[in-house]
């Protein structure tokens, strides 16, 4: 039903760039037909050249699905351009590309600051900065941007919370810090199961505190986890 709406709408306007591109991103995401998603994407871009969000999301196709890199890289450049710098899910997504494929910390943390400073409540910017400040040793930073990407739904976003779990247990061991960020982290997520219960066994565990440790867990074991 969703696609013969779709259909008709781009029917009715075959030049209209925003129509034809959300469709292109509705064959590739939903109905996972990446040839007729490609073929919408051209025909978005045919249509106006500088919408940045179709730039992007095709930049996004192409490195993912295609693995294009030139291509995308040119296309993500572009659209950063055409939407004057100032649109957090390309810049993001440039960011990650530059990460992730291009092997780029040094651009990649670039784009990243960019991305987070062009809307400061992303969550998945938030958390693909602190990502890589993790990578660079740069734990309190990384602590801080987890914590700012969680807070943004109290952490609903399982993906989001789950990152920011596997830093805290990352970093235990090894970083003097790691009862801060964790003390941090569960007075920041009180009703998030699996933060309580990391930072319960690290009292317990480490700080040998264990009545209050046990007590934190005895909590998060009520409390659904991810």
């Amino acid at each position: 039903a969703a696609d013969a709406l779709f259909r008709r709408a781009v029917e009715r306007g075959p030049g209209d760039a925003e129509v034809v591109g959300a469709y292109a991103a509705f064959v590739a995401d939903v109905l996972r037909d990446n040839d007729t998603a490609e073929v919408y994407y051209r025909r978005a871009l045919e249509a106006d050249p500088d919408h940045a969000g179709n730039l992007g999301r095709f930049a996004c196709f192409l490195h993912a699905v295609r693995g294009d890199h030139v291509t995308a890289d040119q296309l993500y450049q572009r659209a950063i351009h055409c939407a004057g710098g100032g649109d957090a899910e390309v810049l993001g997504n440039y960011a990650s590309f530059l990460e992730t494929e291009k092997d780029d910390a040094a651009m990649a943390e670039k784009y990243w600051r960019l991305a987070v400073e062009a809307d400061p409540r992303h969550a998945y910017n938030l958390t693909g900065y602190a990502r890589l400040l993790a990578c660079s040793g740069e734990n309190a930073t990384a602590a801080e941007y987890f914590k700012r990407a969680a807070l943004v739904d109290g952490g609903e976003d399982q993906t989001v919370a789950g990152f920011y779990l596997d830093f805290l247990q990352a970093v235990r061991e090894t970083d003097d810090n790691a009862g801060q960020y964790l003390a941090e982290a569960a007075e920041a997520l009180p009703h998030c199961g699996p933060v309580l219960q990391a930072y319960g066994e690290y009292l317990v565990e480490v700080r040998g505190a264990r009545e209050e440790g046990e007590a934190l867990i005895r909590r998060a074991s009520h409390i659904v986890t991810l």
